[in-house]
């Protein structure tokens, strides 16, 4: 546990248990269980959509100009409100909007969040017991 860095590239700060936490909580298709592991495997496909489309997934632009959030991403971000403190939601809401695709500066535009927010809910995972993490060495 003494990573610092980003979890898409395997340097989370709780990487080995975050592997372990996706093979063991995270279904290979649709939710997870309610709770902790629903909440990492939606801010986990909110960053696989940043690091892998520049959010081309996430945000829908419209003839007129007009950018709205896609309901799938949507109902991802309105899940973390109940998972994550008000105040890491607000940043990550607030985030969102600032980036654009083609314009994006990985790691130095306040993409963290991401990171802190895995980091909020592995904390929860561990201290709930909810991975073996024997399963891990």
């Amino acid at each position: 546990m003494s990573k610092t860095g980003a979890y898409w590239d395997n340097e989370g700060k709780y990487q080995t248990e975050y592997n372990e936490a996706w093979k063991q909580l995270i279904p290979a298709s649709g939710e997870a269980e309610d709770g902790w592991p629903e909440a990492l495997r939606a801010i986990s496909r909110i960053g696989y959509d940043y690091y892998n489309n520049g959010f081309c997934n996430l945000w829908r632009t419209w003839d007129d100009g007009d950018k709205t959030m896609d309901s799938y991403y949507e109902s991802m971000v309105d899940y973390l409100y109940h998972h994550v403190p008000r105040e890491l939601h607000k940043e990550l809401t607030d985030w969102l909007p600032t980036i654009n695709y083609g314009s994006i500066s990985w790691g130095s535009n306040g993409d963290d969040i991401i990171d802190r927010i895995i980091d909020h809910i592995m904390v929860q995972i561990l201290d709930e017991n909810l991975i073996d993490i024997n399963e891990a060495a």
